[in-house]
């Protein structure tokens, strides 16, 4: 055997390898997931092992949940509506 041969089998046997875990890994996480269920959850079941890498992105972005504001970096802190004082008095004045 060549060394080239050798390389291609072991680069094919580490993907095999890596597919497998990855997707194992993946599936028995979603199937304890409660967000989908019936047959959303076994159409995404089945599509974890046909195209796992990219099936599995597209679920993990649809369950992640959004960030919420004390999440947010660079958030700018909250000022008052209106500066200036006077603002405030005048509508206090007008009567109502």
């Amino acid at each position: 055997m060549t060394k080239g041969i050798i390389l291609r089998d072991l680069f094919i046997t580490l993907t095999i390898i890596f597919y497998f875990v990855f997707t194992i890994r993946y599936f028995l996480t979603f199937k304890h997931n409660k967000i989908f269920a019936g047959k959303i959850k076994t159409f995404h079941l089945v599509m974890i092992w046909f195209i796992p890498f990219i099936w599995i992105l597209i679920l993990k972005s649809l369950i992640k949940s959004a960030p919420g504001s004390h999440k947010a970096k660079n958030k700018n802190p909250s000022k008052p509506f209106s500066d200036n004082n006077d603002d405030a008095n005048r509508a206090s004045n007008m009567g109502f």
